[in-house]
């Protein structure tokens, strides 16, 4: 009975050494950690990227310090980018910020670049005339000249100021959409006609 017992010990002592080298081979953590990182894959130094109609005219221009692209959530981080819309009057809005990221157009989302930090939006006429907008987070949809935020807005323009606590902007048409709270109304303060 010694000699079965020693045979029995000697195999649950092999199959407890196989199995603990089987285990620890192939460790599925390793697997599962690479898998949920989102190292970048690219990155690109004062870089721009410019976006063509389908007639072929020039529709919007991104430039950045540093653009770094994740490939996991598919969405680029910029740094001090700029951005340039043109429409079909010819003067482009020209949109700055400190902090920005672009997210790709996908089944799901149409392109969209969120800017954030000292995010200035300026309209330039030849003959003077301008528009300013100034807020902390702007999201614009460059595909249709399209902008939007839910922070404080100040617009500055020939005429005054306007201040909201949120905004709307269809750039190629011109209107804006302004939004109040309780807290912080929709103001406008026009200048006199002699300081215009």
């Amino acid at each position: 009975m010694t000699s079965r017992a020693i045979i029995l010990s000697c195999i649950i002592i092999v199959v407890a050494f196989a199995t603990n080298w089987f285990l620890e081979d192939s460790n599925p953590d390793t697997e599962i950690e690479d898998l949920t990182r989102n190292d970048p894959d690219l990155y690109m130094l004062d870089a721009t990227i410019r976006q063509y109609s389908e007639s072929g005219t020039l529709d919007h221009e991104l430039s950045a310090e540093r653009f770094t692209h994740f490939p996991l959530t598919d969405l680029t981080t910029l740094t001090t980018p700029s951005l340039v819309l043109f429409s079909d009057d010819s003067i482009p809005w020209a949109i700055t910020a400190k902090h920005g990221r672009l997210l790709s157009q996908s089944t799901f989302r149409e392109e969209a670049v969120e800017l954030w930090e000292n995010v200035i939006a300026i309209k330039q006429q030849p003959d003077g005339r301008f528009i300013n907008i100034q807020t902390e987070s702007l999201t614009v949809y460059p595909g249709r000249d399209y902008a939007e935020t839910d922070k404080k807005v100040y617009i500055d323009d020939n005429s005054g100021r306007t201040t909201a606590a949120g905004m709307q902007a269809n750039f190629d048409q011109g209107r804006f959409l302004f939004f109040s709270t309780s807290s912080d109304r929709v103001n406008t303060i026009y200048l006199p006609a002699h300081r215009r």
